[in-house]
């Protein structure tokens, strides 16, 4: 039996787990996942280098056919400024993806949302730890994935 949008919207909450970096909440009726990913500025002894990378979900639902369509939009900016010159980077990136990165730096003093430290600045990402627990909710609760032309083919 699929549950109704009304109730689905409301135990959309339970979703969030404090101990992700990510989380669930309802805008406007979908449901929208959103993940800070990294947000650091690392001071080296002769250069800056910054980055920013976000993740958002958004899920549509269609109450006649009890079925999803999601639209993923990533956005990753990265600076730097040293005694050579400037640069500057911003990539942006909405449909469907799968991905995985890791990054490590090394070296100076970092400064993030949690403050300064000597840290080096280190993040993972997944796009299926977001998105598993997500539909996986919607199955549980008898919604499924709006099927599209090439879904055979593409089905992620």
């Amino acid at each position: 039996m699929t549950t109704p949008i009304a109730e689905l919207l409301g135990a959309v909450p339970s979703l969030n787990d404090p101990t992700e970096p990510f989380t669930y909440e309802v805008r406007d009726g979908t449901i929208v996942g959103s993940w800070d990913i990294v947000r650091a500025t690392t001071l080296y002894p002769t250069e800056i280098e910054s980055i920013d990378k976000d993740y958002h979900i958004t899920v549509t639902l269609d109450a006649a056919k009890h079925t999803y369509e999601f639209n993923e939009r990533k956005t990753s900016s990265e600076g730097s400024v040293s005694g050579d010159g400037a640069g500057f980077s911003k990539d942006f990136f909405s449909g469907k993806s799968t991905s995985k990165e890791f990054s490590f730096s090394i070296g100076g003093v970092s400064k993030t949302d949690d403050g300064v430290s000597m840290k080096p600045v280190a993040y993972t990402f997944s796009t299926s730890r977001i998105k598993d627990p997500l539909f996986t909710f919607l199955q549980q609760h008898g919604w499924q994935r709006k099927k599209g032309l090439l879904s055979g083919l593409f089905n992620r």
